[in-house]
C-alpha cells in the first residue's frame, strides 16, 4: 500500500505545470491540502509510520517536476494534520514540512528581487496566494524571513492587487470597464481575498521575531505601497469623474481591507519598534513614515477604530517631542502647488480637475490638519509659513464646511501656540497671517466660510496675540465693515425683519453676536475702539434692530463678572441708547460726531 501511496503523491505533484497539463488553481490547492491533512490524520491516529516516514522523504527530494503550488499546500496540509492532532513525536515531519515551504518561499522571494517587485506582474502569482493560504490554514509555523516577505508580498500583490487592477481602469477604453468589474467582484468572493485578515494576523506574528533588516524591508514594502495608493486611487477617481459610480465602490471595498491591513501592521510596528531597545531615531524615521503611510490612506477610513487611535497616539508621543521629526512629517505635506495643478501625474494634470472635488487628496490634507496641531509647538515659524500657511489659506474656501472648519482649527491652533525658540519671529508671522485670514475667511461669508470657524479664529487672535495689536485692530474693523455690507443689503422698511433677525440678517446677526462677545475678550487698549466702531454701527440701524441689540447688550453686561471693565461698559451703553434715541431724523455725519465726542 505503501508504494501506491508514494506513486499517487508523485502522480499529483506532477499533475500541474506541465506543458499538456492543467493550470493550478487555488481551490484545487485546498483540496489537495485538505486530502494530505485527511490521509495523514488517519496515519497519525493509527500510528501507521510507513506513511508517515514516506510524506516525510517526499518533501524532503522534491523534483524539479514536482508543480511548487502542489508541494507547498500538501506541506501545509501536513502541518495541519499534526497540528491538529495534538500527538507529540512527530516534529521530524513537522520540521520537513516547514522546510520545504520555506525553501520554495526563499526561491520565490529570490526570483521576484531579480526580475523586479512582484506588483509589476501583470498576472495573479499562484505560488504567493498558496504560500499565503498555507501559512494561514496550516497553524502555527515558526519565523523565517523569506515567509515574512512572501507574506508581505502576498498581501500587496495578491490580497490587494490594486495596481493590477487601477492599469486595466486606466487602460481600458470605458466601453470594456464592465470587465473589470466583473474581476473586481471576482476578487472579492474569493478565498484569497476572504483570508486577508488572517494572513495579515500570521504577517505580524512573523513580524513580531524578525530581525531588524527584514522588518524594515518589510515596513518600507508597506509604507511605499500606501504612497502608492493614494496616487492610483487619485488618478482613478479622476479618470472615471462623475461615472462608473458601482466599478469605484467595489473597488474601493479591497482598498477600505487594504487600509484595515495597514493599520494592524502598523499598530503591531509601534510595540515592536518603538521602545528602549531601539535607536530613538530610527523609532523617530518609523513614526514619521507610518504617519504618512496613514495619511495616505485616510480616505479608505469608513469605521471608527481602536487599534488606528492606539497607532496615531503612539507615534505622535514621538514626532511631538522632537522638532526634527515634526519637521519632516509636515514637509511630506502635499505642496500648495501640487494641490492646484496635480503635478503628481501627467495624467492627472491633463484632467484639469478642480482641486476640491478631489476627496482623495482631501482627505490626506485633512488628516495632517489633524495631527500637525499635536506637534505645533515644534513647528519652526519659517515652516509653517512656507508649508502649512498656503494650504491652510487654501482649504478656508472649501466648499464642504466641514473640511474648512479643520483649516481654521489649524489657524487657531498656530496663532495659541508659542514656544519657538525665536518668539519674535513666531508672533510676527502670526500678526501677518491675520490680515489675509481675515481677508479669506470673511469674502466667502456667508456662503462658504463656516462662522463657527471664523468665530474661533477670531476669539484666538483676539486672546493670543499682544495686547494693541495692530491685527486686533485690524480684524475688528473688518467684521464691522462686514456687517455693514450685509446690512445695507437688506431692506430696511421690513419691519418684522429687523425685529427678529432672521432670514437674510441672520449672517449679520451672527457677526454682530461676535462683535457684542469681544467686548468682554479684548484688552483694555483695543476695548474704546471696538466701543466705537459698534456705536457707529448700531446707531445707523433701524429702531427695531436698535432695540433687540440694546436689550442683548443691557443684559450681556448685567451678567459681566468683569469689576475692571463693567464701568466702562455701563457708561458706554447708556450713551449709546440716549444716541439710539436722537437718532431719528440725524444725518450721518452729525451722529459720527455726536458719537465721538461722547466716547
Amino acid at each position: 500500500m505503501s508504494i501506491y501511496f508514494g506513486k499517487i503523491l508523485d502522480i499529483l505533484f506532477r499533475i500541474w505545470g506541465q506543458e499538456d497539463g492543467p493550470s493550478g488553481t487555488i481551490s484545487q490547492g485546498l483540496m489537495l491540502l485538505h486530502l494530505i491533512e485527511w490521509v495523514l490524520s488517519n496515519s497519525l491516529r493509527s500510528q501507521s509510520l510507513d506513511k508517515i516516514d514516506l510524506v516525510k522523504g517526499v518533501l524532503e527530494t522534491v523534483i524539479h517536476t514536482h508543480s511548487s503550488f502542489a508541494v507547498v499546500m500538501a506541506a501545509a496540509g501536513t502541518l495541519r494534520a499534526i497540528n491538529r492532532s495534538g500527538l507529540s513525536g512527530f516534529m521530524h515531519l513537522a520540521n520537513a514540512a516547514e522546510g520545504r515551504i520555506e525553501i520554495l518561499a526563499r526561491d520565490l522571494v529570490s526570483r521576484t528581487e531579480c526580475i523586479g517587485h512582484s506588483e509589476n506582474n501583470p498576472k495573479p502569482n499562484l505560488l504567493l496566494q498558496c504560500i499565503a493560504l498555507a501559512l494561514v490554514r496550516s497553524g502555527s509555523v515558526a519565523y523565517r524571513d523569506s515567509l515574512l516577505v512572501s507574506l508581505s508580498l502576498a498581501l500587496l500583490t495578491e490580497v490587494f492587487p490594486l495596481q493590477r487592477i487601477y492599469d486595466k481602469v486606466v487602460k481600458l477604453p470605458k466601453e470594456n470597464l464592465n470587465l473589470v468589474l466583473n474581476e473586481i467582484e471576482e476578487h472579492i468572493s474569493s478565498v484569497i481575498f476572504k483570508e486577508a485578515g488572517a494572513i495579515t494576523r500570521i504577517l505580524c506574528n512573523q513580524y513580531a521575531s524578525a530581525n531588524e533588516d527584514t522588518r524594515g524591508f518589510v515596513e518600507n514594502l508597506i509604507w511605499d505601497y500606501c504612497q502608492k495608493i493614494y496616487l492610483w486611487h487619485r488618478q482613478v477617481t479622476l479618470v472615471l469623474l462623475g461615472c462608473q459610480d458601482k466599478l469605484i465602490s467595489e473597488l474601493e471595498k479591497i482598498s477600505e481591507s487594504a487600509f484595515l491591513m495597514v493599520v494592524v501592521f502598523s499598530l503591531g510596528v509601534t510595540k515592536h519598534r518603538l521602545d528602549s531597545r531601539v535607536n530613538q531615531e530610527i523609532q523617530l524615521q518609523i513614526s514619521v513614515r507610518i504617519l504618512i503611510a496613514l495619511s495616505c490612506m485616510e480616505y479608505f477610513r469608513r469605521m471608527r477604530l481602536p487599534e488606528y487611535m492606539d497607532t496615531i497616539r503612539a507615534v505622535i508621543v514621538s514626532v511631538q517631542e522632537n522638532e526634527s521629526a515634526c519637521v519632516s512629517f509636515v514637509e511630506s505635506i502635499p505642496s500648495y502647488d501640487d494641490l492646484i495643478h496635480n503635478h503628481g501625474s501627467s495624467e492627472m494634470a491633463k484632467l484639469r480637475s478642480v482641486w476640491s472635488t478631489d476627496g482623495v487628496q482631501t482627505a490626506r490634507i485633512i488628516f495632517y490638519m489633524r495631527v500637525i496641531p499635536t506637534c505645533i509647538e515644534q513647528l519652526p515659524a519659517p515652516v509653517f509659513r512656507k508649508v502649512v500657511a498656503p494650504t491652510m489659506f487654501l482649504f478656508l474656501g472649501h466648499p464642504n464646511g466641514k473640511v474648512a472648519r479643520y483649516a481654521h482649527s489649524m489657524f487657531v491652533a498656530f496663532i495659541s501656540s508659542g514656544k519657538d525658540p525665536s518668539q519674535n519671529e513666531r508672533d510676527s508671522l502670526k500678526e501677518q497671517l491675520v490680515y489675509y485670514y481675515m481677508q479669506r475667511s470673511l469674502e466667502a461669508f456667508p456662503g462658504i466660510t463656516p462662522f463657527e470657524g471664523m468665530a474661533s479664529g477670531v476669539v484666538a487672535l483676539v486672546r493670543y496675540l499682544p495686547a494693541g495689536c495692530p491685527s486686533i485692530f485690524y480684524c475688528i474693523h473688518c467684521l464691522v465693515e462686514k456687517v455693514n455690507t450685509l446690512c445695507s443689503a437688506v431692506n430696511r422698511e421690513d419691519i418684522d425683519l429687523w425685529k427678529h433677525w432672521e432670514g437674510e440678517l441672520e449672517p449679520s446677526k451672527k457677526v454682530l453676536d461676535l462683535l457684542l462677545r469681544l467686548l468682554s475678550l479684548v484688552d483694555i487698549q483695543v476695548l474704546p475702539s471696538l466701543m466705537k466702531l459698534l456705536a457707529q454701527l448700531i446707531v445707523q440701524l433701524p429702531v427695531n434692530g436698535q432695540n433687540m441689540l440694546l436689550n442683548q447688550l443691557y443684559q450681556q453686561i448685567a451678567e459681566s463678572d468683569d469689576v475692571i471693565r463693567k464701568p466702562a461698559l455701563i457708561s458706554w451703553l447708556q450713551s449709546l441708547s440716549y444716541l439710539c434715541s436722537q437718532a431719528v431724523g440725524k444725518k450721518e455725519p452729525d451722529l459720527v460726531g455726536e458719537i465721538t465726542s461722547r466716547l
